[in-house]
């Protein structure tokens, strides 16, 4: 069937008062915003239509009713009030009711209802239509757990986290709404309108093949501590964007058991996870404590989730990204930090660093009876001390060791050194300066990028007693006394296990 309307919105009445005389109500900014949008990612002016609720309630008529079989997709606007409001549920229920009868609530793997929450609304309470979507949240909740709306009205940078979030409502609806005209259940034949800048779109152009595959890999993105959900709002939608399907797709439930299992089924179908992690929440009672304690716990269980699936897949791997804003303090990440895919980074490097582990080739086991290699990196005069010497000889038992190539001096050899080993060790003794440390450990972080398989291990030896070593993320071992096998043992456990 063809449709007659794009989209409807559903909304409580309430939600759509301004604060002050003279502002536009949210949805009126909302609808216009939300218009514009599609106009310019479709080339077209979106057919969207909605109960203006004229008589300052909320009004409901059988015309609506009778709408509702001719639309193509429903936004549900929830708020407090809509959860209070019958005629909302009626909306939600009566489009739902039309959609399952003709052609479905779901194509594919596209909902035809989308969840746009303007005011915090405990999921407890959401219609259980609604549960299974995953949503869009118009607000954050800050460091003291009160919930805090977006609008153009509260400053610019509530207005950009509006926008942002708008933009991944728009781009979601345009995909489904492709993938109705594929189906051919959009009226593609109504004359294209201008909507603000954007080039029309061809009434030639080819439509989307139904039976072409998408051959890229799928993406595992994890919850994310309180703090955290903007960041991972933008590498949902980067990457969404360059044709990647971002798991999960939908809420993860909240029993603990059905929560583990959600998680590892979306782990076995992912090449990547992807988690971003931070310090402990300060324990406390309040509800904004609990609350933040709660997603913390969750998002360290995923990691673990990963870590078993990294040990059982040679061709999976995870990333742990903590902003280098933050700095690991708790226990639990100064475990992490020693982890080879741990990147205490900004979020642009983070992009980087997982297009680059996408794009990667899937990397081949280690042979069970093949020598591990490690890079025993070091300055030109530290290599000729005779500090370094019981260093090299116990790695050598154990170890191929590999020694920087000095006399070329070419930084592409040094990287491609790096890139071959499977540990990094670097002696950082009395003729190594801060800066040669600091470059060092720069090429150690470039290299990671382009690796075939994760680093083994990695850490920096103090040699020197006058010398003192901030590596980041990248353990530090004390070697000032002298060299000791025990020392090493971290390190030694780290290579010898498989990382």
């Amino acid at each position: 069937m063809a449709f007659e309307h794009d989209i409807f919105i559903s909304y409580a009445h309430i939600d759509n008062l301004a604060l002050e005389a003279g502002q536009e109500g949210w949805i009126d900014h909302f609808h216009k915003a939300l218009r514009i949008r599609l106009a310019q990612l479709r080339g077209e002016k979106p057919r969207i239509w909605r109960d203006l609720k004229l008589n300052g309630n909320d009004y409901f008529s059988d015309t609506i009713l009778e709408q509702f079989p001719k639309v193509a997709l429903l936004v549900s606007i929830l708020s407090p009030r809509y959860m209070k409001s019958e005629w909302c549920i009626r909306e939600l229920d009566h489009f739902y009711n039309a959609a399952s009868e003709a052609l479905g609530v779901r194509l594919a793997d596209k909902s035809r209802i989308f969840k746009v929450i303007k005011t915090d609304v405990p999921f407890e309470r959401h219609p259980e239509i609604l549960k299974p979507l995953i949503g869009y949240p118009f607000y954050e909740v800050d460091q003291a757990g009160r919930p805090r709306e977006f609008s153009p009205i509260f400053g610019m940078e509530s207005k950009h986290k509006y926008l942002a979030k708008l933009e991944d409502l728009a781009y979601d609806i345009c995909k489904t709404l492709e993938a109705l005209e594929a189906a051919g259940s959009l009226d593609t034949t109504r004359e294209i309108q201008t909507v603000g800048p954007f080039v029309p779109k061809p009434t030639n152009s080819p439509q989307p093949d139904e039976n072409q595959q998408n051959d890229k890999p799928q993406i595992y993105l994890a919850e994310v501590p309180i703090g955290l959900e903007d960041s991972r709002d933008q590498i949902r939608r980067d990457f969404e964007l360059k044709g990647y399907e971002i798991l999960p797709g939908e809420p993860l439930p909240n029993d603990p058991g059905e929560f583990n299992r959600a998680v590892q089924q979306h782990l076995q179908t992912s090449k990547l996870s992807v988690h971003m992690v931070s310090n402990q929440p300060e324990v406390g009672s309040s509800y904004a404590d609990v609350y933040q304690q709660m997603a913390f716990a969750r998002s360290q269980e995923q990691v673990q989730l990963a870590g078993d699936v990294v040990q059982s897949r040679s061709d999976f791997s995870r990333i742990l990204w903590m902003p280098s804003t933050e700095q690991p303090m708790d226990e639990a990440l100064q475990v992490l930090q020693n982890d080879p895919d741990f990147l205490n980074t900004g979020l642009e490097d983070l992009k980087t660093f997982i297009q680059d582990r996408l794009e990667r080739p899937t990397a081949a086991p280690v042979e069970a009876d093949g020598e591990l290699k490690v890079l025993l990196d070091c300055n030109e005069q530290d290599l000729v001390s005779p500090t370094i010497e019981p260093l090299y000889e116990f790695l050598s038992e154990r170890f191929e060791v590999q020694l920087p190539d000095h006399d070329t001096g070419s930084l592409a050899a040094s990287e491609n050194l790096l890139r071959q080993c499977d540990a990094v060790l670097i002696y950082y003794g009395h003729d190594a300066s801060g800066l040669w440390l600091k470059r060092r450990l720069l090429a150690l972080q470039k290299t990671l990028y382009k690796r075939l398989r994760p680093l083994l291990a990695k850490a920096v030896y103090v040699a020197d007693p006058q010398k003192q070593a901030t590596a980041g993320n990248i353990p530090v071992i004390q070697g000032a006394n002298g060299f000791t096998p025990n020392t090493l043992e971290p390190f030694l456990m780290q290579v010898q296990g498989g990382g």
